[in-house]
């Protein structure tokens, strides 16, 4: 495992710059977050950038191994406008991550506020055919697609994707070679599952992570310790699936507008980044 962290921990600046800035807190693994992604995607010239940007990876010899594509894309939605223009915008940014040597695409599930067993079946059947072909045009470009699991209420489980079951059954019935997991930490919290056992039963099927803490009553996105996770647990299942990914900390709960005061809890998220992988080793 190798330690990373999502880029959107800073949104004012360029890119460049925040890479500079994280690299110089001893950051060299990414994961380009949504907006940054976006930010490439709509530029007038988008291969510029993407030059750019290689340039400069290789200028620091840091590494970008995961992105997040459209984070509010929901390719379940009952409106098919709605779907198809999502479609469109995730697969413009999987054109993106190929053209920057990004190997691992983090995508959410369709499917909100589901009332219904009725409503849930037509979010797997809407889910299913998102997720077909998107992972037709991930394989053609050479890439992997982690789901994400979700967010959702312990009270009232209404939203596509927080249960491993929904998200195995979902990529059982793709049965495509380019689609695996996303597993967040914080999103199982607060769902109420049991971390390890999760970890578990997704198995080799996770490619991706999104790491960070939480109290389990909503989604804080904390660093690791500044919640009720049992870390050693979570290590301990990682280990036993033998995970070989990117550790990628996901802490907006930790953003913080003074640069001297980011810059220490950056280089803190680092050590306990690495203490983690240390008791997974």
């Amino acid at each position: 495992m190798v330690p990373a962290i999502w880029t959107a921990i800073i949104m004012d600046g360029p890119l460049g710059d925040v890479l500079r800035f994280l690299h110089s807190c001893g950051w060299e693994c990414f994961e380009l977050a949504t907006e940054h992604l976006e930010q490439i995607a709509d530029d007038p010239n988008t291969p510029a950038r993407i030059d750019e940007l290689k340039a400069l990876m290789q200028e620091l010899s840091v590494s970008m191994p995961q992105a997040h594509a459209h984070l509010h894309a929901d390719i379940a939605h009952p409106d098919e406008a709605h779907r198809n223009r999502d479609l469109r915008i995730l697969e413009r940014h999987l054109d993106c991550c190929a053209a920057l040597g990004v190997g691992r695409v983090v995508i959410h599930p369709g499917g909100q506020d589901l009332a219904t067993q009725d409503d849930f079946d037509r979010a797997l059947a809407l889910n299913v055919e998102g997720f077909r072909e998107l992972g037709d045009h991930a394989g053609e470009l050479g890439l992997r697609i982690g789901i994400e699991n979700t967010l959702d209420s312990r009270d009232a489980h209404q939203v596509f994707g927080s249960i491993p079951e929904e998200l195995l059954d979902l990529i059982a019935r793709v049965n495509s070679p380019a689609l695996g997991i996303t597993f967040d930490t914080s999103h199982a919290n607060v769902s109420g599952l049991d971390l390890g056992a999760a970890i578990r039963r997704f198995g080799d099927l996770i490619w991706c992570t999104h790491i960070s803490d939480n109290d389990g009553s909503g989604d804080q996105h904390r660093m690791p310790g500044c919640g009720t996770i049992d870390w050693l647990s979570v290590m301990a299942a990682l280990r036993g699936i033998r995970y070989e990914g990117i550790l990628n900390l996901e802490i907006p709960g930790e953003e913080q507008p003074e640069r001297e005061l980011l810059a220490m809890k950056l280089r803190y998220g680092l050590e306990v980044t690495r203490w983690l992988i240390a008791k997974a080793s």
